[in-house]
């Protein structure tokens, strides 16, 4: 039993259920991995224990393991000249996991929650039946590791080329790459600067230079899809040549990469083209550092970055090598806010956000956004809005 078609079955089984892959050695060693969905670094640790107790699995017999996260995962060993090989899919959700509670139970920090969160989004929740027939399938697996035939292409009818219409069309070919590039250069500048009017004409839904139509031809909602991966790609670097906090490009970023493979319907395809172009542009009016200083930018992209945290000024002062009476007055004459209300701005921007767009409990928001007091965050939020955080829902 070669490794070569164990590790090409497992592959296999990567496309026919959507779960990542893994092959390992009695040992517990990873000889291979498939993965659409690449779990943090504070979760690894659960994944190798799965990884541990394949090892100790009767063969030929399907598992579904599961560990404290609420991850479950498919096991299943079998044995191939005299070396026992196990398998791993996964992982996967019977049903939707409580971030609260999990985030509560592992003491995770509120940076940590929001990654186990966007990461949980791409983890798929599998019914009843479609473990069944997982199951099933992964049970077929010495089935599944029987050779194809070769496919054998005839090539005794193949027209001869024409040097001079091959030269043309090269010609043409070359002049309509050269022009994309220098439109994206141009719709890149246009983002960076914020500029949505420009970035639109440049490149929207409606522009066929950027339609790729010989790419996936009987396939169209994919060849969509791929094309907005690169366009979220390309504006995920605009936008941070426009000096926009990582932390920020990163959650647009993630909220994209999630509604490009959720929609399966290229009309509303289109309508996120169009809108993601929007955002990126609405993101660097907003939020753009370039109109600070060097130092300032530094401290606000901390600030950002860990804006469910408390905030030390004095740790900020010796990081940036700078007096705190210094660094205060320099923040407050840049910004028009002090450190401390830069970062309660933020704080309660962001529990605007989720108070509009998830279904969570006000004590679950107060929570994610640095507040351990629901009451103290309540007091806040009317301060700053003029209503509490349910009549701002309502």
């Amino acid at each position: 039993m070669e490794t070569s078609t164990i590790i090409s079955t497992a592959i296999k089984l990567h496309y026919i259920t959507d779960l990542n892959s893994y092959v390992l050695d009695e040992e517990g060693s990873l000889l291979q991995r498939q993965e659409l969905v690449q779990l943090p670094l504070f979760m690894h640790e659960t994944r190798d224990a799965a990884f541990k107790t394949l090892s100790t699995m009767r063969e030929n017999q399907v598992y579904i393991l599961h560990n404290e996260w609420d991850l479950q995962f498919f096991g299943y060993a079998l044995r191939g000249n005299g070396v026992k090989w196990c398998i791993l899919l996964g992982p996967f959700y019977e049903k939707a996991p409580d971030f609260f509670k999990i985030s509560r139970e592992h003491h995770l920090s509120r940076t940590e929650s929001e990654e186990l969160r966007n990461v949980a989004n791409k983890i798929s929740i599998l019914t009843g039946e479609k473990i069944k027939s997982f199951t099933s399938v992964l049970q077929q697996f010495r089935s599944l590791m029987e050779k194809t035939a070769p496919v054998v292409i005839d090539y005794s009818h193949k027209q001869e080329r024409n040097v001079s219409q091959t030269t043309k069309e090269e010609i043409n070919q070359i002049e309509l790459v050269e022009l994309r590039y220098k439109i994206e250069k141009d719709f890149v500048r246009a983002v960076e600067t914020g500029n949505k009017k420009q970035a639109l004409q440049l490149i929207n839904s409606n522009n066929l230079l950027f339609s790729f139509a010989e790419r996936f031809p009987n396939q169209p909602i994919r060849r969509v899809k791929n094309n907005l991966i690169v366009l979220n790609t390309l504006l995920r670097t605009a936008a941070r040549k426009g000096q926009v906090a990582s932390i920020l490009v990163h959650r647009i970023s993630e909220d994209y990469a999630l509604k490009i493979e959720q929609v399966d319907q290229l009309g509303m395809l289109y309508q996120i083209e169009d809108q993601m172009i929007g955002d990126y542009c609405d993101l660097v009016q907003s939020h753009s550092l370039k109109q600070y200083s060097i130092i300032i930018q530094k401290v606000i992209e901390h600030i950002t970055s860990y804006y469910d945290q408390q905030i030390n000024i004095e740790n900020l002062a010796e990081q940036n090598e700078i007096n705190v009476s210094h660094l205060s007055r320099k923040f407050k004459q840049e910004t028009g806010y002090t450190i401390t209300g830069f970062h309660q701005m933020l704080r309660i921007n962001q529990a605007k956000f989720l108070l509009e767009t998830e279904n969570l409990s006000i004590e679950d928001i107060s929570w994610m956004v640095g507040y351990d007091d629901p009451s103290y965050f309540t007091r806040v939020f009317k301060k700053e809005t003029g209503m509490t955080p349910t009549q701002f829902r309502k």
